[in-house]
């Protein structure tokens, strides 16, 4: 665990960083475990879905598992599920082609396609947004009374704590001591770092936070941001086109069936949406500061 501020950054740096999040939320407004973690029994052959490392491997297998059983059942394929240690080697992997199957950050779909390896099959279908959490005894009524507090993030390069600290400054404004961000390994670390004293908040994802409440983690929901696309499921073009065409239609069509509905009301998930490369256009303005993340991630302090 590490602040949210690694280092001591240039003016020009922190200049060059505000205005990658400035463009974003620009494009906003105009909207209307070591190596990488894989379920036991994995065998040669089999479509390796790969999912953004947002939460744990175990809290990850055990809410996609039902989609991975869903898939098999349709399509007779044997997908097995997979995750990393981090953002830098989720997006290493990208790059690499490892994936068969992949669900990641919105920001990171425009750097899969830029491979010319992927095909995108579909969306979340509800956009998400940060969303900051505090206590439930706690006395902040509103986001500026959240000003020089200990916020809890998920890694810098997540788009949802590039969208959530720069809306969090905005909201308290210049004339207060700025929030101190403090830096975990996923959305769940984060949240938990409330009951255990370690932040004051969290700023994080809507889907875990609600997940985690339903699952009576003590916390409530303070304020959020703005809506912005969710996360993109893609497919290899390894994989023969007809069986692409398979996944995509079985991925929008779930929400319509009654065994599709079951298996996202299990996964807490609203379902899936058709979408195009343009969805994520918007993102590229933030590409070269997630870039910059990335790469001190993997050099090391």
């Amino acid at each position: 665990m590490s602040s949210g501020a690694q280092g001591a950054c240039s003016t020009r740096g922190e200049g060059v960083r505000r205005l990658s999040v400035a463009l974003i939320w620009l494009c906003l407004a105009m909207l209307p475990a070591l190596g990488q973690a894989q379920e036991s029994g994995a065998s040669d052959g089999s479509l390796k879905f790969g999912l953004l490392p947002f939460a744990s491997p175990v809290a990850l297998f055990q809410r996609f598992a039902p989609l991975r059983d869903y898939l098999n059942d349709q399509l007779h394929t044997h997908v097995t599920l997979q995750t990393d240690r981090d953002y830098p080697t989720h997006v290493q992997r990208i790059e690499s082609g490892e994936y068969d199957l992949l669900l990641t950050a919105p920001h990171f779909v425009p750097i899969a396609l830029d491979t010319g390896q992927y095909e995108l099959l579909a969306a979340y279908k509800e956009d998400l947004a940060t969303v900051y959490l505090v206590a439930l005894n706690d006395p902040a009524r509103t986001i500026a009374d959240l000003a020089g507090r200990r916020i809890g993030t998920p890694p810098p390069e997540a788009v949802v704590t590039l969208v959530g600290k720069e809306h969090l400054r905005l909201a308290v404004g210049p004339r207060v001591s700025e929030p101190e961000f403090v830096t975990f390994p996923s959305h769940n670390a984060a949240i938990h770092a409330i009951g255990s004293g370690l932040v004051d908040a969290a700023a994080v994802s809507i889907n875990v936070a609600r997940l985690d409440i339903k699952q009576g983690t003590p916390v409530r929901i303070l304020a959020q941001t703005r809506r912005f696309p969710g996360v993109g499921i893609l497919a290899h073009k390894r994989m023969p086109q007809e069986l692409r065409d398979r996944l995509k239609e079985t991925l929008i069509g779930m929400s319509d069936r009654e065994d599709g509905s079951e298996v996202l009301n299990q996964m807490t998930y609203p379902g899936y949406k058709a979408t195009a490369a343009e969805d994520f256009e918007l993102f590229r303005a933030v590409l070269p500061q997630v870039r910059e993340h990335l790469n001190t991630h993997r050099q090391g302090p």
